[in-house]
């Protein structure tokens, strides 16, 4: 039986944030042929914030071990599953220190730096979700549809995180382009949310696991219809710029939380 951890909460909800909001913004710039001053003043700050988030993450990571040196002695295993999401972690945050001193230098950053931390992104949510698919004794986790949870969810994270950014710092993106990427991001984890209920219903039968239907109906009110609703007001115009990715974000962020508070409590089982 698994314990609810928190640190593990913390974690996963920093790296989703982080590899979600490279994969959504990288692409953003592999698309763009120029970059625009804001859009360069809009990146190092991005960068500064994503690389804290994932130095956060990985002392969240270290302390649901009890001892935070333990951390270290995972790498004396490189193939087992914590030190590879250590090693992804320290990666992709070499690749986030790159783009911050190149920025900072009043550099443009190249689109190889994005296609690279977009490839390292995606591994690195890999790895964490294979470390509760290949999980002994979870059933609720040990299925392909926690890998396609946890790329939804990043992807949605970063499409919040995106939508604010740009809005902030007046980058020539249109606000309704933005909306719909976020209404896109939004309408996906909710596939992917009715897709893990479906697993759960039938795909795990041996086992009775806790009742959360109160954490669900406020993780969807707050974390996808709310979402979705502010983004569809600020695709057609009637809320605008800031305040809508504001709203986008704080919801999002809630709901996620919620989220994986509730798949930790799903593999804690009778």
């Amino acid at each position: 039986m698994a314990e609810l951890n928190f640190s593990l909460v913390i974690f996963t909800l920093l790296i989703g944030l982080c590899t979600g909001t490279f994969l959504i913004y990288g692409l953003g710039r592999l698309r763009n042929n120029s970059a625009p001053a804001a859009a360069e003043k809009s990146s190092l700050l991005l960068m500064v914030v994503l690389l804290i988030c994932l130095g956060v993450a990985l002392l969240a990571s270290a302390t649901h071990l009890g001892k935070p040196f333990r951390f270290m002695n995972a790498f004396h295993n490189p193939g087992s599953m914590i030190a590879q999401e250590g090693l992804w972690s320290m990666v992709l945050g070499v690749t986030l220190l790159i783009a911050v001193l190149m920025a900072f230098k009043g550099k443009i950053i190249p689109k190889g730096l994005y296609l690279v931390g977009s490839l390292v992104s995606c591994g690195l949510l890999l790895v964490c979700s294979m470390v509760y698919v290949k999980a002994v004794g979870f059933p609720a986790w040990s299925s392909g549809v926690t890998i396609i949870y946890y790329f939804g969810s990043a992807i949605l994270l970063g499409a919040a995180v995106v939508f604010l950014f740009s809005m902030l710092h007046g980058e020539e993106v249109t606000e309704k382009n933005l909306a719909f990427t976020a209404l896109t991001a939004v309408f996906l984890q909710m596939i992917v949310s009715v897709a893990f209920f479906v697993h759960l219903k039938f795909g795990v039968m041996d086992v009775t696991l806790p009742t959360t239907l109160g954490m669900d109906i406020l993780r969807w009110g707050i974390g996808l219809i709310a979402p979705a609703v502010i983004a569809c007001l600020a695709w057609s115009g009637k809320l605008k710029g800031k305040s809508a990715a504001w709203s986008f974000l704080a919801c999002v962020l809630v709901g996620e939380a919620i989220s994986r508070v509730i798949f930790f409590m799903q593999g804690i089982h009778l």
